[in-house]
């Protein structure tokens, strides 16, 4: 359940992301609406194949395999690096730098809840050895979470910037005349 709340925490953090840069998609000439459809279509494939393999955790960690607490463990992290190294907190919003702080921490406790699981099942050999291999997928999360999650909150601690005006002018890109749109008559 835990890694589940930390699959959709990372959807709720690269929405937020997105949505809390300060700019907006607009039409013109469809670039920005078709990076963002290209981004969700690329978010979809990797929330799918990372899901899969949650869902075969979960189901290997319900009929006790040791591969089970292995595989969540793996994906938490996964989740905490997506999460954390997004920095896509901005001067002044303090609520959603507290926001991506406390969804960082749904996969840091789903994976303090796992270790129970690990550290009971298994000779102490083998144990060390899936340590040894977690603690080596561990080490580029933490070197990504951390400064992230660090830079989140210096940022949201920092005052707003100023509002400025904009203003819209048409860029010029694409024909004003064509077959859909007649041309313009004097």
């Amino acid at each position: 359940m835990l890694t589940g709340a930390a699959m959709i925490s990372v959807v709720v953090a690269f929405f937020g992301g997105t949505s809390t840069s300060g700019g907006r998609l607009t039409p013109g000439c469809g670039g920005g609406i078709g990076l963002l459809f290209v981004a969700l279509f690329i978010l979809a494939l990797v929330f799918g194949l990372i899901g899969a393999v949650a869902v075969v955790g979960a189901i290997l960690l319900w009929f006790r395999y040791q591969w089970g607490v292995l595989v969540l463990i793996a994906v938490n992290l996964l989740s905490l690096y997506l999460i954390a190294g997004s920095q896509s907190v901005y001067p002044g919003q303090l609520v959603w730098g507290v926001v991506v702080v406390l969804l960082a921490a749904i996969p840091l406790i789903a994976i303090g809840v796992l270790l129970w699981p690990l550290w009971t099942r298994g000779n102490k050999l083998v144990l060390a050895l899936q340590l040894l291999i977690l603690g080596a997928l561990a080490v580029p999360v933490a070197l990504t979470a951390g400064p992230g999650l660090a830079t989140d909150v210096n940022s949201a601690l920092q005052a707003a910037p100023a509002p400025q005006t904009a203003t819209q002018t048409h860029s010029g890109c694409g024909a004003t005349t064509g077959f859909i749109v007649s041309p313009e008559r004097e």
